[in-house]
């Protein structure tokens, strides 16, 4: 019986013509062939909404950061102060996400007889009277700096007085003769670091 149904079958398939499995190999082959596509379509598509989705997120987060600050005003700066050294992990863990230090020096002079920093950037200069101020700004270590400028001021004979220290930002004087120079050394979002030196003549 099995092998009748076999020998029919058989029968039934050479009697089907040529040009009838050609137009099946062909249908059978476009279906693959628009399969295929709506594949390489569909992701194209997903490819093309990923910047979307990344842009979206970041624009959800600040609106959500801008949120809860407005609901708890200060809870940023608590936050760092009693968790030091977070805003930092997170600057290393996630570059990129702080503000952009700044592209060149702005008009004016150096300030003291330390070199600036490798990597820092003159970002602001003021002077009235006998006071001068100057700022950097870059992307640079806060402990390596620290360090630079405590022994720039050292060799160059300078008395240095710890005015106050944190996890966050330190403030020394440095006075020699007549003159006092307060330098400050901030951490700034996005693994930026900021340095401030105010120079003044004692008369």
């Amino acid at each position: 019986m099995a092998k009748r149904n076999l020998a029919q079958a058989a029968s039934w398939l050479g009697n089907i013509r040529a040009r009838t499995w050609l137009i099946l190999g062909g249908l059978a082959f476009a279906i693959v062939g628009l399969l295929v596509w709506a594949g390489i379509a569909l992701l194209s598509w997903l490819w093309a909404q990923a910047p979307v989705a990344t842009e979206t997120g970041k624009r959800l987060a600040d609106e959500a950061a801008a949120t809860v600050e407005q609901a708890a005003p200060g809870l940023k700066e608590q936050a760092e102060r009693w968790l030091p050294g977070i805003q930092e992990q997170a600057d290393r863990w996630l570059p990129g996400l702080g503000e952009a230090p700044p592209a060149r020096d702005v008009s004016g002079t150096d300030l003291g007889p330390v070199p600036r920093f490798p990597g820092l950037v003159r970002s602001h200069y003021a002077r009235d009277g006998e006071t001068t101020e100057v700022r950097y700004a870059g992307r640079a270590g806060f402990d390596a700096a620290l360090a630079h400028y405590v022994r720039g001021f050292a060799d160059a004979g300078f008395v240095q007085e710890v005015i106050s220290a944190m996890p966050e930002e330190e403030r020394h004087r440095f006075r020699h003769s007549q003159e006092s120079i307060e330098f400050a050394l901030m951490r700034r979002p996005g693994g930026l670091i900021e340095v401030r030196l105010q120079h003044s003549s004692r008369q």
